[in-house]
């Protein structure tokens, strides 16, 4: 048991050791090992509970301000004693307790300002200026509005990199099908090919064989242009060495005709050209005997 004298107490108190007593030995024990308290001074402190002298200070330290300076409000909710018991332990009627003392203190605050005519609310074109200035406001805008571009920036690549993965798969899909679609039919082709095909696959693959009348041709068949063609270069047979003379062509000469096919001496009777026109140029071999004949002259 410790025992400590206060000048402003009147009887000392004595307190019981427990487990905090404990502690407060503990420390007390370390002070005194240390040197800074002696064991003089811890025998001649003692508790004195000296009201008069308390109430003096605090009449001494007090304020008479006007309640509008400090709006201190004393609420007083009557709780019993047997409601207290069981408030005591539990942490959400406390909570409710406060907060039933804290709206009747805001009530008689509220009704005590009206009776001082003394606005309570805000007006509606009530103007507070801005603790930071419009410079700093303005960089905070810019700042805020940089965000939110970059944060879209990246919110539309992210969206075009899903679109550009969706894209790609969707292409890969509609090729696969194209290729599954040509390797069936090129499998209902050969199987009409070898006969073999039902007849589903059949009806895919019919043959319109009816065919559409042309209406330039004749209605006797005949046409014409068809026709002229056949007789001058002949239709059908061996087209290989129709031209090439056998021996009975070889010995047929009642087609020649000595004025048509062979080409009379040039004289001056049967010289046909123009009077007075430029006489024939002589042969690339003469002409040269003519050059050497004048380099020799």
């Amino acid at each position: 048991m410790i025992v400590l004298e206060n000048p402003l107490l009147e009887d000392p108190v004595e307190e019981e050791s427990d487990s905090d007593g404990v502690v407060e030995e503990m420390e007390v024990t370390g002070a005194l090992a240390s040197g800074k308290i002696s064991e003089t001074a811890m025998k001649t402190v003692t508790h004195v509970n000296n009201v008069g002298k308390l109430k003096e200070r605090l009449t001494s330290i007090e304020k008479k301000l006007p309640w509008l300076e400090s709006l201190d409000v004393t609420v007083d909710l009557k709780v019993p004693e047997d409601e207290l018991k069981t408030i005591i332990n539990d942490n959400l009627k406390q909570e409710m307790l406060f907060y039933k003392q804290c709206q009747v203190g805001t009530q008689q605050s509220i009704a005590r300002l009206k009776s001082l005519s003394i606005p309570t609310v805000r007006p509606e074109d009530y103007f507070a200026e801005m603790v930071k200035s419009d410079e700093h406001m303005k960089r905070v805008k810019e700042k805020l509005v940089s965000k939110q571009l970059t944060l879209e920036r990246t919110e539309k690549v992210s969206k075009m990199r899903k679109m550009k993965k969706l894209g790609k798969k969707v292409q890969q899909e509609v090729l696969k099908k194209r290729a599954d679609d040509k390797k069936q039919m090129l499998e209902s082709v050969k199987k009409i090919r070898k006969g073999q095909a039902e007849k589903e696959d059949m009806d895919e693959f019919e043959i319109n064989n009816i065919e559409e009348e042309n209406p330039r041709q004749k209605k006797d068949g005949i046409n014409r242009k068809r026709k002229a063609k056949d007789s001058k270069y002949g239709y059908g047979g061996k087209k290989k060495n129709a031209r090439k003379n056998d021996q009975e062509s070889y010995k047929d000469v009642s087609s020649f005709s000595s004025r048509i096919h062979s080409k009379p001496k040039r004289s001056a009777k049967n010289d046909k050209r123009k009077p007075g026109g430029k006489p024939q140029r002589p042969g690339k071999n003469r002409r040269a005997n003519m050059k050497s004949r004048a380099k020799n002259k």
